[in-house]
């Protein structure tokens, strides 16, 4: 794979029809790219897909292994003072740990330290650094830098992939003291972000996710907005009276369409499913063949045949191990079989989209 990454702009010969044609690397057929792939570790072809864009168009060599992987990040400096980006992945089907390593220039990696995560979706993450945001793919190294945010925001995200002409960047900071609601958008190429600011509204953001054109942002008890990109219109879609007694963190779930809503109480975790023909949440007692993964950015996944395992369980962090809740046992054990990865340092986990 080295050998392929380093020769990646030597041209090749290509024999048709008797003439001898000469084609960079780039425009090798899917064909030949789909068999090269498909003979590659899964982790190789994390390092496939960023020798150029071309290459990402091939298939996936193991297309079963849908599981989002977890990742830790870290950045450190070694013997020749050269600064490192040192990612390290965790996939749970081959039960293995991954460290990917590479130099990254210091201009670049001044955003990096002391960044927050946002978000993490389709292999980007979305990084928050005082007034300033960015999204970082930590295996292309790809960094995009967005407009100065003007503020700290309290949560973020995105809809698309980042380098689609459709993405849109989204962030909402809540101050309950002046009563006030800001929202903040950012089309793909735009210089500056679009701001909207709603007065009256008392209640602290919890969580953000977007689904099919349409921000959704849950606030203190249970109390749920959406922002239409569409449109640029912002409509609450409960009264402000807080319709739940949640003491704890909440999380938001898009799964297939509907809205989930998740939060700890005690040793229990509570399922709420937005039920549109009443507006209000309505609590659930299985996820039946799903499963949730909660984090910065929280996933529904399906459970069924090689991940039957997963299902109806809630999958959380804890200070070194991930740990599962089951919805029909209501208890919480140490993942095992599926995300046994044990981090001494306790750097935070973060769920990414592999492929």
């Amino acid at each position: 794979m080295t050998t392929v990454m380093a020769d990646k702009q030597r041209d090749i010969c290509d024999l048709r029809e008797g003439d001898m044609e000469i084609r960079p690397w780039a425009d090798l057929h899917i064909d030949i790219l789909n068999e090269i792939k498909g003979r590659l570790s899964l982790f190789d072809q994390f390092r496939f897909r960023g020798v150029c864009k071309p290459w990402r168009l091939a298939k996936h060599g193991k297309p079963a292994h849908k599981l989002p992987w977890l990742m830790t990040y870290d950045l450190e400096w070694d013997n020749n003072g050269d600064i490192l980006s040192n990612c390290t992945f965790h996939c749970p089907f081959l039960n293995k740990t991954f460290t990917y390593e590479h130099k990254i220039e210091e201009e670049r990696c001044g955003n990096l330290f002391a960044a927050s995560f946002c978000a993490s979706k389709y292999g980007w993450l979305l990084l928050q650094r005082s007034e300033k945001a960015f999204v970082y793919h930590p295996l292309t190294k790809e960094i995009i830098k967005l407009p100065d945010m003007g503020i700290n925001f309290n949560r973020s995200t995105f809809s698309s992939i980042p380098t689609l002409p459709d993405c849109v960047f989204f962030a909402v900071q809540t101050k309950t003291k002046n009563k006030m609601l800001c929202i903040k958008t950012c089309h793909h190429g735009d210089l500056r972000w679009r701001k909207h600011i709603y007065c009256g509204f008392k209640l602290a953001i919890e969580d953000v996710v977007y689904s099919n054109g349409t921000f959704y942002c849950v606030f203190s008890g249970g109390v749920l907005g959406a922002y239409s990109v569409a449109f640029e219109e912002w409509k609450l879609l409960t009264d402000t009276t807080p319709i739940l007694d949640v003491r704890s963190e909440i999380r938001m779930v898009e799964s297939d369409g509907d809205l989930l809503l998740v939060y700890p109480s005690l040793r229990f975790f509570h399922i709420f499913r937005f039920d549109w023909s009443l507006m209000t949440w309505v609590e659930q007692d299985s996820l039946g063949n799903k499963a949730l993964l909660l984090g910065c950015t929280s996933y529904s996944i399906s459970a069924e045949k090689e991940t039957s395992a997963l299902a109806d369980k809630i999958y959380y962090h804890g200070h070194e191990n991930t740990f599962f809740y089951s919805l029909k046992t209501h208890e919480s054990h140490k993942c095992s079989e599926f995300y046994p990865w044990v981090t001494r340092r306790a750097p935070e986990k973060i769920w990414i989209e592999p492929l």
